[in-house]
């Protein structure tokens, strides 16, 4: 029998890429096929969901819920009659019982469920050997990144519902007079054009609310002028511009955003998430085999898959 193991999203592009990290490991270590889930209000919008960006190499994986047999037993077994439930902020409530603690005891459910919130072990040296852009992808996010004026430093510059200090600020731009703007805040934006108009604003969408824009319900992207796409496509440009830039400076340092991008970039990651695979087509009814004798190519053990993990709370 095939045994799965699905990765749920929830919450900002870097919790997700956490848990998806997290589960790499834990498919390739216990010889799971992978079902990426994304396909909640904050990053989907109609069909759109995980693989419309992003595809997975050397590892099996599913692309859908509805391709994992109905019925069979789930771990957490919150999940057995509800594996397509679509997250939202009740899964907060439920965080602590739905947790994937495999490694606390034996567990021989065909299907596990990350629920994409809580405490999590995730190395990202690994995210760079299995992620990768689809072409589509990577045709959008090229011209984004070809923008990027590499004589200048980058600065990102998050607001919205990320406090700064007007001490931050001026340190700021004294490190970069000039610079590459990326920004999901409108205001601060403006205001450092106005400071700096020979900078160069990257970011395209922008929002003058409260909370991040990531979090902004499909209908109230559409009063901004955008679609859920067209906000997906610039934040992995984001992602990736700040995680290979040379010099760049954060004003809010602790931005989860900013913190994995960096580390992203240091893992090498951006130059192999853009080496997309000539045709996704090529890949099907391959991809869903499960693991044969080459599962020693991919893992040796589990102290080797988990190197130096890092451990986080979140959600």
């Amino acid at each position: 029998m095939n045994r799965y193991l699905v990765s749920k999203g929830w919450e900002g592009f870097c919790d997700r890429l956490q848990c998806l990290s997290n589960c790499v490991n834990f498919a390739l270590t216990y010889n799971r096929i992978l079902c990426v889930d994304w396909s909640d209000r904050i990053w989907a919008q109609g069909d759109e969901n995980f693989y419309t960006y992003f595809c997975l190499v050397d590892l099996p994986y599913v692309e859908s819920i509805r391709q994992i047999p109905s019925g069979l037993d789930t771990f957490p077994e919150f999940w057995k009659n509800g594996l397509g439930l679509t997250t939202d902020e009740w899964i907060h409530k439920l965080k602590d019982n739905l947790a994937l603690n495999v490694e606390e005891g034996r567990h021989f459910e065909p299907v596990w469920v990350h629920p994409g919130v809580g405490f999590r072990r995730y190395d990202f040296n690994q995210l760079p050997k299995h992620l990768r852009l689809t072409s589509q992808t990577a045709a959008e996010i090229k011209p984004l990144l070809a923008r990027v004026n590499a004589s200048v430093p980058v600065v990102h510059l998050r607001g919205t519902d990320r406090a700064f200090t007007e001490e931050r600020w001026q340190q700021v731009r004294q490190q970069a007079p000039v610079a590459n703007v990326l920004s999901d805040d409108a205001r601060l934006t403006a205001r450092w054009m106005s400071e700096s108009p020979e900078s160069i604003v990257l970011s395209d969408t922008l929002t003058e609310a409260k909370q991040g824009g990531h979090k902004l319900k499909a209908e109230e992207v559409a009063q901004l002028g955008y679609t859920k796409h067209q906000m997906n496509i610039r934040l992995i440009a984001d992602f990736l511009t700040i995680a290979s830039a040379k010099e760049v400076f954060a004003l809010n340092e602790e931005s989860l955003f900013f913190k994995m991008s960096r580390l992203f970039g240091a893992c090498h990651g951006v130059e192999a998430i853009l080496q997309t695979p000539a045709d996704p087509q090529d890949l099907q009814g391959a991809h869903v085999r499960p693991f044969s004798a080459s599962f020693q190519h991919y893992t040796t053990s589990l102290a080797q898959r988990l190197q130096k993990p890092t451990s986080t709370p979140a959600g």
